[in-house]
């Protein structure tokens, strides 16, 4: 039975192969929506926009949904432009978008707070995944998601497989098409997608992640191989043939296009009768599964409370520190000094907010009633071109422009040693180079900088009284 024919029994059946963590959801690009120019855009779309504007085709091809960077790319192709040009102009579009793209992406965000994945795959190049999922899973900086890459010719120190044996809390992302890169290490045409599970099948991938692959039930999400590959790619993921008796998995087939190709329809109908279609938009059936789920799987009282703390001391505290993840420890060993000279601190344990508490919204509302901002300053943020704290930077920078008279922001470096003194520090907003920073090694506040803080909180006492 290809088609959906009873909607509670396919929900039924997916849901208990979930509890049972026996599904490997693979993202493909109908999940992708980012925002251009005030209006939502489907990622590649933009991509392929992007890549034709670049090159100035005369005659705009057709990109058909889902499969828009290749149509690009063919088209350049049939114009003259070499192939193996463009991964690094593809690259360096997709790194701008997704990099400049601040707001998450809620279907990934859904599919992030699902606990029993443990294992996802990827059919695009971007990160947009492993964002959220490290958004979700490890806010407070306790470890962070298993990338692991593919390609035909990956560099021996990039591959990378999923341990032997793996921890309670290990995630892991598997890019079945490559990670983007400014070399030919991802693919962006259809002969691309056919080298990359070729290849794949040779044994020249991560075993151990390729033999869950082909082990668990597969829950395709938004992925329009088109008919050939969609056929290949069943029989790639089965260690049985399809119309075997002995297959003992299913996928799970979701998308606005699933039912489409009546060639392909065809061919499951008879040839791969475990194989079930769903013909809804990706986004509404990420809805619908992540509320499923959630009303089977009810947050611990627990938890929820520490949620609704976390949450309370946002609403409260006069102090926002802003820190990468990587940070967490010199950000709570400030946060224990702060609280010794009377400081109210809007801190959290990002780790205790559920998704559904809409956290971004209680940061955003804090940042605008805290009377000090603190961005913490270090080696770590120089390294890291995206992430949360950014855009608790960018939100305190544009409330310091309707601020005169007294200090707001006022950033703190906690490394060790100023090697390279403040110049070191390059990946901060333009605003932050006219401060004066102050430093607090590890966390450990500094005496003008405790002297600083003090008659800030006495001041705050002050206006209270007047």
């Amino acid at each position: 039975m290809a088609v959906l024919e009873d909607p509670e029994e396919f929900w039924a059946d997916l849901l208990a192969f979930i509890e049972e963590r026996q599904v490997l959801p693979v993202v493909g690009p109908e999940l992708l929506t980012i925002t251009v120019d005030g209006q939502p855009v489907p990622l590649y779309r933009a991509v392929a926009s992007a890549l034709i504007d670049r090159y100035r085709l005369p005659e705009a091809p057709t990109l058909r949904d889902g499969r828009e960077l290749f149509d690009a790319v063919a088209a350049l192709a049939a114009s003259g432009k070499r192939v193996r040009d463009l991964y690094r102009p593809v690259h360096d579009i997709l790194d701008r978008l997704v990099v400049g793209h601040r707001a998450s992406i809620t279907p990934l965000r859904q599919l992030a707070s699902i606990h029993h994945f443990d294992l996802f795959a990827t059919t695009t190049p971007d990160v947009l995944l492993v964002r959220e999922l490290n958004a979700v899973r490890f806010a407070d900086g306790g470890g962070r998601v298993d990338e692991l890459e593919y390609a035909p010719k990956l560099p021996t120190e990039r591959r990378r497989d999923i341990p032997p044996l793996v921890s309670s809390g290990y995630t892991a992302v598997f890019y079945l098409f490559g990670k983007a890169d400014v070399s030919p290490l991802y693919a962006i045409h259809d002969e691309d997608a056919l080298e990359f599970p070729y290849t794949l099948q040779a044994g020249n991938g991560p075993e151990r992640m390729f033999s869950q692959l082909r082990s668990r039930n597969l829950l395709l999400i938004g992925c329009n191989f088109g008919d050939w590959l969609s056929r290949f790619f069943l029989r790639l993921s089965n260690s049985e043939r399809l119309f075997s008796d002995q297959r003992s998995k299913k996928e799970f087939l979701i998308g606005e296009r699933a039912i489409e190709d009546r060639n392909f329809m065809t061919f499951l109908e008879r040839f791969s009768q475990d194989s079930r279609c769903y013909p809804i938009r990706a986004e509404a059936f990420v809805t619908e599964l992540y509320t499923r789920w959630s009303a089977r799987n009810p947050q611990p009282q627990e938890t929820q409370r520490n949620s609704q703390e976390a949450v309370a001391q946002l609403q409260r505290g006069s102090i926002f520190i802003s820190y990468a993840s990587e940070d967490v420890e010199a950000a709570r060993q400030l946060l224990g000094e702060l609280r010794e000279i009377g400081g109210d601190v809007a801190w959290f344990d990002k780790s205790a907010l559920r998704p559904g508490d809409e956290w971004e919204r209680f940061i955003a509302a804090a940042i605008q009633r805290c009377s000090l901002f603190l961005p913490l300053i270090s080696s770590n943020t120089e390294q890291r071109t995206e992430g949360y704290f950014r855009w608790e930077w960018n939100d305190a920078v544009e409330r310091s422009k309707r601020i005169e008279g007294r200090r707001f922001i006022v950033p703190v470096v906690v490394d060790g040693q100023l090697t390279g003194g403040l110049g070191q520090y390059a990946l901060v907003p333009d605003r932050f180079k006219a401060l004066h920073f102050s430093h607090a090694p590890g966390g450990r506040l500094a005496g003008d900088l405790k002297a600083e803080i003090r008659e800030h909180l006495r001041g705050l006492e002050r206006a209270k009284v007047s």
